[in-house]
């Protein structure tokens, strides 16, 4: 009796936290209680003996008489189903619906009790985790997206290292389709002398989870090694879990051959000016030795000497000078009017060739705008290289040609000429060509200087060789229209 003062089943029944409510065999609402009542903006007498059918939208209406009713009757009920109930001001209220039969001894309904339960902020919840997921997808392949127009190799892998993304420049560069990620695979187009220390490598920054670097060659579709910096990081989440290894494979094959080039043009400069110096070195010491007896024979042998040594230091002091201010962009030309013919013939009557070289010059006078002082400097290296190439040539010719719109300077040797697949590389810079019959050796820059002052004179340069006949090296600097009205 006591328990029964305490518990008044009827206020638990209409204050419940969830919408009670019965039906009868017909549809009908028999009882309902306060809080759907009041979930709704109802008053009893509303609802009561309404058809509950009718507080649905009209999809849930032909769901609820379709599904719901041969649901309950055989089996005694229904479970989690989600419909939306119309309030009184019209207002969609989201319900999940549980409910039991009540049925007669014959087994004839006789009244359904249903409850209904608000999931409004469930639904707030997941139409927010499906806007989230759609943002999320939205932003994969964004990034995803960004990867693939990326020039490097972008990758993850798992905390394990089983690499389980690649973007398309893996795809491009190995040429497959990008579901092949094996470690058997990627492993196959790592070069056989950078595997093991690759894997070494990998397997520890596994274990100590410390981001990884390392330059490896890989082989591209065309069967060719390039070399590659590859970089990884562990990304850690906001409680510290491993997640995921990020990335990159970028390709640093030209930077490594820049740094190859670099290394061997220091080791020929070095060779190139120790080698005058060393001789410039133990003249001076001789000449020290005759200061006090200037009539020596020897003597002027050995200044000539000398000065054929601070000669050829000069020459590559300049040349590397040119270089770098090539590089530097800050090369000046300093233009006035220059007969080419008059240049041609004062440089050729002071340089110092061996006597059995004989230089011919063809042509009339041309008069260009130019540096003098360069352009001297590309006939010097033009016919040095000539020499060089065609050391057993016996005559250079120099000819000097006018058209309409430029002036052409060509300087041709009888030697043995210069294989068709050097040609196209003689301008580069540090190229050499390896001629065993050769007077000179170089820095390689010489061919690369002259292609540049050219170039700065909007002029244009090339090589045309013939095999067994001999090579012709071409310049040409273009008219000053009033020059060449003057001139006509």
């Amino acid at each position: 009796m006591e328990g029964q003062a305490i518990i008044d089943l009827e206020e638990l029944y209409q204050q419940a936290p969830c919408g009670y409510f019965s039906l009868s065999p017909s549809g009908n609402i028999i009882k309902i209680n306060q809080t759907l009542l009041g979930w709704l903006g109802y008053e009893l007498n509303e609802l009561h003996g309404k058809k509950f059918s009718g507080l649905l939208s009209k999809g849930g209406q032909m769901h609820f008489e379709m599904f719901f009713w041969p649901m309950a009757a055989v089996n005694r009920g229904v479970r989690e189903l989600s419909y939306e109930v119309l309030k009184k001001d019209g207002v969609i209220l989201p319900v999940l619906l549980n409910a039991s039969a009540k049925l007669d001894e014959a087994n004839r309904l006789l009244a359904i009790n249903v409850v209904l339960t608000d999931i409004t902020e469930r639904k707030t919840f997941e139409k927010e985790l499906l806007l989230s997921k759609k943002t999320s997808e939205r932003e994969q392949k964004r990034l995803q997206f960004m990867a693939d127009l990326v020039p490097e190799i972008i990758w993850t892998a798992t905390p394990d290292g089983y690499v389980d993304y690649v973007n398309a420049r893996f795809c491009q560069y190995f040429d497959c389709n990008g579901q092949d990620t094996r470690v058997s695979f990627i492993m196959s187009k790592v070069h056989p002398d950078d595997r093991r220390a690759l894997s070494r490598d990998w397997r520890e920054s596994l274990i100590s989870g410390e981001s990884f670097e390392k330059r490896i060659r890989l082989i591209d579709k065309a069967g060719i090694y390039e070399w590659h910096l590859l970089k990884a990081a562990l990304f850690l989440d906001e409680e510290g879990n491993l997640t995921n290894w990020f990335g990159s494979c970028a390709n640093i094959n030209e930077h490594v051959q820049d740094m190859k080039k670099k290394d061997e043009f220091i080791n020929i400069a070095s060779h190139e000016l120790k080698t005058p110096i060393t001789s410039l070195k133990a003249l001076l010491q001789l000449l020290d030795r005759m200061k006090g007896d200037l009539t020596n024979k020897m003597a002027p042998g050995l200044i000539e000497k000398s000065n054929r040594n601070v000669n050829r230091i000069s020459e590559l002091v300049t040349d590397l000078l040119s270089a770098s201010q090539f590089n530097d962009g800050q090369l000046r030309l300093n233009k006035t009017e220059v007969n080419l013919a008059e240049l041609i013939g004062d440089y050729v009557h002071h340089i110092r060739i061996d006597q059995k070289y004989e230089i011919i010059t063809e042509g009339e006078g041309v008069t260009v705008i130019a540096d003098e002082g360069r352009i001297e400097q590309v006939l010097s290296n033009l016919i040095t290289n000539a020499i060089k190439y065609a050391p057993e040539s016996n005559v250079i010719r120099i000819r000097l040609t006018r058209t309409l719109e430029f002036a052409l300077v060509e300087i041709i040797d009888e030697g043995p000429g210069i294989t068709p697949e050097k040609l196209p590389h003689l301008f580069d810079r540090y190229y050499q060509v390896s001629n065993t019959g050769s007077l000179y050796s170089g820095l390689g820059l010489g061919l690369y200087i002259c292609a540049e002052i050219i170039k700065k004179h909007r002029g244009e340069i090339g090589a045309k060789s013939v095999l067994g006949e001999g090579s012709t090296f071409w310049f040409t600097l273009p008219f000053n229209p009033s020059i060449a009205r003057r001139q006509s």
